[in-house]
């Protein structure tokens, strides 16, 4: 039983170097990085090109209760126009990590993410995300993930936005325990190069 528990304990570790690597790579290649707040968390991300067909994007979320989250994005994305309000939408993958104490879980979350900005107030943007990662797609001690975001930004100059949003990430723990990993409001800034 152990040599099961430990080679779980080396693919795990294996995944969580790999995506550690990618993370690494798409922060080189960014061109905008976000810092987000809130009473019991700190999140950071690093995306490329919003203007892209392709955006990668990589994250970093720390919780004061010893929590890692970490995530890398993959997503085809469009430019276009909704009621003449300029939106960009985007389809694909979340591979999702964390940690806590004696707990591991990752996951291939399939998504999307919406983002419109009103001409009537310009400068104003609202956006959100929904990922989603079954059973089927999730290893070590987790049965599935969800994470869920919604926010605004305004656009205190060309290149920085102030953010206000809702972050939701919850894991299904094996044995049926529910976690939510972070449930929190959250105050940031966004930064364009």
């Amino acid at each position: 039983m152990k040599a099961i528990a430990s080679n779980t304990s080396a693919q795990s570790l294996k995944l969580t170097l790999a995506m550690a690597s990618a993370l690494a790579s798409s922060t080189l290649m960014a061109e905008s990085f976000d810092l987000q707040l809130s009473n019991s968390s700190v999140y950071a991300k690093a995306s490329s090109s919003e203007n892209a067909p392709v955006q990668v994007s990589g994250g970093y979320l720390y919780h004061e209760a010893s929590r890692n989250i970490f995530h890398l994005d993959f997503h085809a994305q469009n430019n276009s126009s909704l009621r003449g309000n300029d939106t960009r939408t985007g389809l694909g993958l979340k591979a999702i990590g964390y940690h806590e104490h004696d707990v591991d879980g990752l996951g291939l979350a399939l998504g999307g993410f919406g983002e419109v900005e009103l001409n009537k107030v310009p400068g104003l943007k609202l956006g959100g995300s929904l990922h989603y990662s079954p059973n089927i797609l999730t290893f070590s001690d987790t049965d599935d993930f969800l994470w869920l975001e919604a926010y605004s930004a305004y656009s205190v100059m060309p290149n920085a936005d102030v953010q206000l949003g809702y972050r939701y990430i919850k894991a299904d723990i094996d044995g049926g325990k529910n976690g939510s990993l972070e449930s929190t409001a959250f105050l940031g800034l966004s930064f364009k190069f």
